[in-house]
């Protein structure tokens, strides 16, 4: 018997050196140690396949995100597009705050004149149009029986007439009329305060003066016509200056105010009656009243009085009405057109952002006949 002792070479590999014996038999633990190499082998390659794909995958995101963010180009592109767009916002911005100045300076000028606009024509549309009464108004032609200290009048206009509203009585003189004797008469007057040392100087004023019936009251002068005059028992009525507790401030931003007549024949005039006529006679040559006022607002008014400080009568509110042409028989509009060239035209320096502040305005006030 002949007995066979693998060499180390058959123990690694499960054979034999010989063909022939390799046939014959294959020891088991031979062939696990084999599966055991190859399977590690497979396991490294495996791993060494799996950090190269991690490896690529890496590369391949850093690419994608390098290639996803912004150049300087890119960058200064957009901050230029930014800041063009913050430009045309603060532009638009600006715009819009000087349109609602512009807008709110309006509204305060327009809700001033409409409340003086709209008292005046209740007081002229009620206006005593008697042949007997006593006038104080504006007439280029002189005085007349009936209108005693009327004349031309420069700048600033008045007038004072008699009026079916209620007039204010006051306290003074003592004892003042109870309301069993008040008569629904009074003694209206307007005006733009002309006294330089006045609080309400430069100022629209009315007065309502109330009378008491005829025999109510000694103190108080009564409901009495020629020949006792306007002038002559209310001297402040007539006067730019005077004062009394009857006025009150209507117009406290108004400082001009200009007036002239519409007459019955289609024309316009200076004086309250017609060719062939020589006297007022209950207003019967005129149809309407043409009234002209010019008001500022506000915050305009403070700063036109605070560029220069100069105190009355050479501010330039003062200065300003003054460049402001008198009526002198053109046609409706026309003078509101030439004050408006005047206004900006600014001869004085007025500051151009208090211009914007002023309006004009013109109404017709139509008599009741």
């Amino acid at each position: 018997m002949v007995h066979y002792n693998p060499s180390i070479v058959e123990s690694a590999t499960g054979g034999s050196a010989c063909r022939h014996a390799d046939d014959i038999k294959v020891p088991p633990i031979a062939l696990s140690t084999m599966r055991s190499t190859i399977n590690a082998l497979a396991t490294l390659m495996n791993c060494e396949r799996t950090a190269h794909v991690s490896v690529g995958k890496r590369r391949q995101w850093s690419r994608q995100h390098s290639d996803a963010g912004f150049t300087l180009a890119e960058l200064l592109v957009s901050i230029g597009v930014l800041v063009l767009l913050v430009l045309l916002f603060t532009q638009l911005l600006n715009s819009a705050a000087t349109i609602t100045t512009v807008g709110r300076k309006q509204m305060d000028a327009d809700s001033q004149a409409r409340e003086l606009l709209d008292r005046m024509s209740v007081d002229f549309t009620r206006m005593v149009k008697r042949s007997d009464v006593d006038y104080y108004l504006k007439s280029s032609a002189g005085s007349a029986s009936d209108c005693g200290v009327c004349g031309s009048e420069i700048g600033n206009d008045q007038a004072a007439f008699y009026t079916s509203t209620l007039g204010y009585y006051g306290t003074t003189p003592a004892p003042t009329p109870s309301y069993t004797q008040r008569s629904p008469l009074s003694v209206v007057a307007y005006r733009v305060n002309s006294d330089s040392s006045s609080s309400f100087y430069n100022r629209m004023q009315r007065m309502g003066k109330g009378l008491p019936w005829n025999g109510a009251s000694t103190s108080w002068t009564p409901v009495v016509f020629l020949p006792q005059t306007v002038s002559g028992n209310w001297s402040y009525a007539t006067s730019p200056i005077l004062d009394d507790s009857s006025y009150e401030v209507i117009g406290p931003q108004v400082f001009r105010f200009e007036y002239y007549y519409l007459l019955k024949t289609g024309s316009v005039s200076t004086t309250p009656w017609g060719a062939g006529h020589t006297n007022v006679s209950g207003m019967r040559d005129v149809s309407a009243i043409i009234a002209d006022i010019v008001v500022i607002e506000p915050k305009s008014r403070q700063l036109i009085d605070n560029s220069a400080q100069v105190p009355p009568p050479n501010d330039n509110i003062t200065l300003l009405a003054g460049t402001l042409a008198d009526y002198n028989g053109q046609a409706p509009g026309v003078l509101l057109t030439a004050w408006r060239n005047t206004l900006d035209a600014n001869s004085i320096g007025i500051p151009r952002p208090a211009i914007s502040g002023i309006r004009l305005y013109e109404r017709y006030f139509y008599l009741n006949q």
